[in-house]
């Protein structure tokens, strides 16, 4: 990602983007409201029961697009705005919200403001288009105890996502099954698949943004999905501080971030 998260930010906040929007990012905004704005231009309108999407160019406002608001006073929740070539998509709390298509070039924009009263509590920004599968290295050569992995996607059917070893095999295995409703964790050994492990409720609706962090605990792999421990997963390694060697995720997903904490 371009930009670390943030925690407990004072608003107004503004920020300057490090670097040219890119179609594939996506920005990042969480709040607990009382009544909000967010321009892009979005504005959250309590008293209208609206989201208004506009732009502002020449010293003028444009043509207003409105939608209705799915958010309470008091509640938390989160927008995020997503870079296509010929679009914004905007989620609201993980829902696909709208679609604005671009009024003017969206690579001059190179500051994102955020005012009203709300309290902020997390802004992060990037990514890009991710083919898949997507395989990548971790840094220094194996995932580490103590790191985190952030997945940040759109789930749109069956997926995995997955800690490989030198050898090729999956050492852990995450993967989540609409039909069945479960999601399936296990591992494995000299190309042989162990045990499943299927507890837990199924918390994933296609079409919906998903986000999976995955840590690298001494003992166990924890695993939470929006934001919610789901579940624990013993190590199956002999070294689980320098076996894991690979990311791989792949499957019917739709891959928006992906972060490795340091």
């Amino acid at each position: 990602m371009a930009h670390p998260h943030l925690n407990h930010i004072i608003v107004p906040y503004s920020s300057r983007l490090l670097s040219e929007l890119q179609p594939g990012q996506t920005l990042l905004v969480q709040v607990n409201p009382h009544v909000g704005s967010v321009p892009l231009h979005v504005n959250v309108r309590f008293d209208e029961n609206k989201i208004v999407l506009n732009s502002f160019n020449a010293g003028e406002w444009e043509k207003e697009e409105r939608h209705s608001n799915p958010f309470k006073k008091g509640e938390t929740f989160d927008i995020r705005i997503r870079v296509h070539e010929e679009r914004f998509e905007l989620l609201a709390n993980q829902h696909h919200l709208a679609d604005f298509k671009h009024r003017h070039a969206f690579t001059k924009i190179d500051h994102m403001q955020i005012t009203g009263d709300i309290t902020l509590s997390n802004v992060h920004w990037g990514g890009r288009y991710f083919e898949i599968p997507f395989q990548s290295t971790f840094h220094g050569h194996s995932l580490k105890n103590g790191q985190r992995v952030f997945i940040y996607s759109i789930a749109k059917g069956d997926f995995s996502v997955n800690f490989v070893g030198a050898n090729g095999y999956f050492l852990f295995h995450l993967n989540p099954r609409f039909g069945e409703k479960q999601i399936i964790r296990g591992s494995q050994k000299n190309g042989n698949w162990g045990e499943e492990e299927r507890e837990g409720k199924f918390p994933l609706k296609k079409r919906e943004a998903v986000d999976i962090a995955i840590h690298n605990e001494p003992f166990s792999i924890q695993v939470f999905i929006n934001g919610s421990h789901y579940c624990s997963f013993a190590h199956r390694v002999e070294d689980p501080n320098n076996e894991y060697k690979f990311l791989r995720v792949e499957g019917d997903i739709e891959l928006t971030g992906v972060e490795v904490s340091h």
